[in-house]
């Protein structure tokens, strides 16, 4: 009877022990849990203010998205309005140098046909008028009248505005800016010669090509008569070379200052201070650009060089 309690006792004292051992770890584990536990709290409350933070920076980028493209929006509007009022510009500065061109075009007919007239009555005292007179007189006014006809179309037709592009001559469209300057640069001594070594067609706006040669052979007049040179030659020369057609027009104006030459074609630059505009250079670019001509100038031996170069 005693051995049966003394293993009941030891059985006892077991799982007491057993117990205890099991209560530690359970209390253990307790405490481990709820450690983890408000660890895990803590860091689901960090993850809930950094997705509200994520969210607020979403928001915060999607309204700066908003503006930006806003501002993008008028910042292209701006441009646009200021490409508008540069082209206008361009173009009334074209038309009063036109205008004057006219002017200078019309006053020798103008002087001829006064003249003639003038002479009619005294030609009537001298019993000089007949038949064959008066049919000599109507074919030299016929002819002074269909010049300066054709003048007044050609001005009429460089500023109407045209935006169909099609194929037009290179040379004829050439030889319709020398009508418009021929009278001004005989007045300012300046020789031109035109070069076909291919005679070809291009396909854009020809009105915008007739800028863009008027545009620099002008600047080489005004540098002509700026540097008061005595020899005053312009030279345009018109060839294809590798599937590119070019067209080429050099003076001997003494070239373009080399401080300068990366500038000439930016907008408002210019060297002729209160006289110049800075848009004529700057226009061409633009034109060319956007009839896919590469419009590039470099000094050489005595004068400038540009090319205009369109595949």
């Amino acid at each position: 009877m005693k051995r049966k309690n003394d293993n009941t006792q030891y059985i006892g004292k077991f799982l007491k022990k057993d117990y205890i051992n099991f209560k530690d770890g359970l209390f253990e584990l307790l405490d481990d849990y709820k450690r983890k536990s408000e660890r895990l709290d803590k860091i689901i409350k960090q993850s809930d203010k950094m997705q509200l933070r994520l969210l607020e920076a979403n928001e915060q980028l999607d309204e700066y998205k908003n503006n930006l493209e806003k501002k993008v929006e008028e910042e292209i509007k701006k441009r646009e309005e200021k490409e508008k009022m540069l082209i206008e510009q361009s173009k009334f500065a074209a038309m009063g140098e036109m205008i004057d061109a006219i002017a200078h075009q019309w006053a020798q007919p103008l002087g001829i046909l006064n003249l003639k007239l003038s002479m009619l009555d005294f030609d009537f005292q001298s019993s000089k008028i007949d038949e064959e007179y008066i049919k000599e007189f109507q074919e030299k006014a016929t002819d002074i009248i269909e010049h300066m006809n054709t003048t007044l179309n050609e001005f009429r037709t460089f500023f109407r505005p045209n935006k169909e592009q099609k194929y037009f001559n290179v040379k004829e469209m050439i030889e319709k800016v020398f009508l418009f300057v021929k009278d001004e640069f005989i007045k300012f001594k300046i020789h031109t010669k035109l070069e076909i070594l291919d005679d070809f067609e291009l396909m854009g706006i020809e009105n915008e090509f007739k800028h863009i040669i008027l545009n620099i052979i002008n600047n080489s007049k005004d540098a002509f008569v700026e540097k008061n040179l005595e020899n005053r030659e312009i030279f345009i020369k018109v060839y294809e070379e590798n599937d590119e057609k070019i067209i080429e027009i050099s003076d001997n104006a003494g070239g373009i200052d080399k401080s300068i030459i990366n500038d000439i074609f930016k907008a408002n630059f210019t060297t002729k201070k209160d006289k110049g505009s800075g848009i004529g250079l700057y226009m061409s670019y633009q034109i060319a650009k956007k009839n896919n001509t590469e419009l590039t100038a470099k000094n050489i031996e005595n004068g400038a060089l540009f090319t205009l170069k369109k595949r």
